[in-house]
């Protein structure tokens, strides 16, 4: 982390990225009062910063025939939560493992195209040395996905 404290125009910048990442440099740099180069320059170093991770393309996962999503809550042998989060990180339709506190070890939540493939990743996920008990949520709507840190 950096101990760097952003100014206004690091903050814009990051608030429009979020937005918009397809803005070139000039059309950024009109929204926020700057020159393209200043623009260039500051997001470069809010990049080797660390503040931006990687600028990337939000897919529409439904127009690509991932229909399903799902979040799997798992108890596991703790001793084996390297292997199990090893194990589970190399599922490509796993996208995202959360350690968290409570009743379960970890939660993953999961985007397939069907009820069959769910069912063939829950039986890779059971058969995980290390995975002890399992629940799975099968989400029905989705209320709210955000991808902004920023408001």
């Amino acid at each position: 982390m950096s101990s760097k404290i952003l100014d206004e125009v690091d903050i814009k910048l990051l608030e429009i990225l979020q937005e918009n990442a397809d803005l070139t440099y000039a059309e950024m740099a009109q929204r926020v009062g700057v020159s393209p180069s200043t623009v260039y320059m500051r997001i470069k170093k809010l990049k080797e910063q660390g503040f931006i991770k990687r600028i990337v393309a939000i897919v529409n996962p439904e127009l690509l025939g991932y229909r399903l999503k799902a979040l799997i809550f798992l108890s596991i042998d703790v001793k084996k939560f390297n292997k199990v989060v090893e194990a589970l990180s190399s599922i490509p339709q796993i996208r995202d493992i959360y350690d968290v506190t409570g009743e379960w070890t970890l939660v993953c939540s999961l985007l397939v195209k069907d009820h069959t493939e769910l069912s063939r990743v829950l039986d890779l996920v059971g058969s995980i040395d290390g995975v002890l008990n399992t629940s799975t949520l099968v989400v029905l709507r989705t209320i709210k996905e955000n991808s902004k840190v920023l408001p």
